[in-house]
């Protein structure tokens, strides 16, 4: 087979699993509806921080999967795709419990969603749920740590978890970290193909917290 064929098969490949992303698009849209559905009104009926800050949490997510960049190379394995879908639909399951908020989980969901929002003005469009290249990025919080967002993630629903606390909450929490973990080591094996994604690994060594992780 010579180079332009190659190359012709290439991009009709990444043209189906394209389609595919456009199929779980429109899931991930429906599940959203669901779930905003359901925590307006607790939002409405409650008016407890934790639970506007998750939805807006929420919100942002979906904003940002739905409208990412396209990539460059994305994973065919099905189990990267699965890891990659249930791990990022699964804070859907997250349920609001009775009772009020404490300062201390609060203080952490707040210091998660802040530590969102700089991770996300550091990856911009390129976020996504499937282990893609939607080109490496290297400034701001990337410059710190691999994963900042993923760290992010973990504090936010942390204080969510403290203030909504209950065995369900806490099953769909360590799945998640779970998940979280595997999304990495498959993110990272599709991004290392690439040298400037080798080098980036030698500069910042860490993937969650500086020295530690």
């Amino acid at each position: 087979m010579n180079f332009a064929a190659l190359q012709a098969s290439n991009k009709s490949t990444l043209f189906s699993w394209v389609n595919w992303e456009r199929v779980c698009n429109l899931l991930l849209a429906l599940m959203f509806l669901r779930f905003v559905l359901v925590n307006f009104q607790d939002v409405s009926a409650s008016f407890r921080l934790s639970s506007l800050m998750m939805l807006t949490k929420v919100t942002a997510d979906t904003y940002f999967y739905l409208t990412r960049k396209p990539a460059q190379e994305i994973s065919t394995s099905l189990y990267d795709w699965f890891i990659g879908i249930v791990g990022a639909w699964i804070n859907f399951f997250f349920v609001s419990t009775s009772g009020t908020d404490h300062w201390l989980p609060t203080a952490i969901q707040v210091i998660g969603l802040g530590l969102q929002v700089a991770g996300i003005l550091s990856l911009n469009r390129s976020i996504g749920f499937v282990p893609a290249n939607r080109g490496i990025r290297t400034s701001g919080m990337y410059r710190v740590v691999r994963h900042p967002l993923y760290f992010a993630y973990t504090v936010s629903f942390l204080g969510f978890l403290l203030n909504h606390f209950s065995s369900h909450n806490m099953v769909v929490y360590g799945v998640m970290m779970g998940l979280f973990s595997l999304r990495i080591l498959a993110e990272e094996r599709l991004l290392s193909r690439s040298p400037e994604y080798r080098e980036y690994m030698q500069k910042v060594p860490y993937r969650l917290i500086p020295g530690l992780v």
